[in-house]
């Protein structure tokens, strides 16, 4: 019994002058652990991080924020950023699946509402005041922005969508209002001194129109120039932006 206890004790004490010595991998810092961790591309590999030790699983609780600018803005073109903003501060906080999240403080968009983001850009509306409908582009990588006219004050557009880079002469910018048999569509270009704004009355020919109502349910797409509308039902609208809206509608899914 005694041979068995001094054995142990002697293993213990191994143990411990190997640590004291050469350290172990569940002794590496927190932030270097959730560094390596943000590295991480495939589901097992998480898996088989997290069972390494306890230090390493709780390392998933510790989120490195960065502030923009970085050095390296190639990961922008990796993978879409989810985007949330704190309204008080001003603080946006850009999520990126394969990397750290990022911090940005915008005072530009402070009090606005983003209408739409693509290619790295915002479509954002707002003024001084709560009625102003001022309209315009904004990048937040580099600050720049791209003024459109203002909307008419008694305009309602609540879904809106551009088909590429506000910075190419072919960008255009369609702001739709829907109310079940009623539809408004507004398009402007940059560039533009005003918006054009059609209406569509659904009523008005059966011929033309076989739907009695279309209700969109989130913002339209751009697809080789023309505009796709889904509505809560299934349907599809299409149109052409740059021609006749009326004319050049189309309803798909019925």
């Amino acid at each position: 019994m005694v041979e068995a206890l001094d054995e142990k004790e002697s293993m213990v004490k191994d143990f411990a002058d190997e640590k004291e010595n050469h350290g172990f991998w569940s002794d590496l810092p927190t932030e270097l652990l959730s560094s390596i961790r943000s590295c991480i591309v495939f589901e097992r590999d998480y898996y088989i991080f997290d069972i390494i030790c306890k230090s390493w699983r709780a390392s998933q609780n510790l989120r490195l924020q960065l502030q923009f600018p970085i050095d390296d803005y190639s990961i922008l073109h990796e993978s879409p950023l989810l985007m949330s903003i704190s309204k008080r501060s001003g603080r946006y906080n850009l999520f990126h699946p394969l990397h750290h999240t990022y911090f940005m403080d915008l005072p530009e968009l402070l009090n606005k509402k983003i209408l739409y983001s693509k290619d790295g850009w915002l479509l954002v509306m707002g003024g001084k005041y709560a009625k102003e409908k001022q309209v315009f582009f904004f990048n937040p990588f580099t600050r720049k922005k791209i003024d459109l006219p203002d909307l008419p004050p008694d305009t309602a557009f609540t879904k809106f969508s551009f088909s590429g880079l506000p910075t190419s002469e072919d960008c255009v910018v369609v702001g739709i209002m829907n109310l079940l048999s009623l539809m408004e569509i507004a398009v402007v270009k940059p560039g533009d001194d005003d918006w054009e704004i059609e209406d569509v009355d659904f009523r008005e020919t059966d011929e033309n129109y076989p739907v009695k109502k279309f209700c969109i349910s989130s913002n339209p797409i751009f697809v080789d120039n023309y505009c796709y509308c889904l509505d809560v039902d299934g349907k599809v609208s299409v149109f052409d932006p740059l021609d006749d809206c009326e004319n050049s509608l189309e309803f798909y899914g019925m």
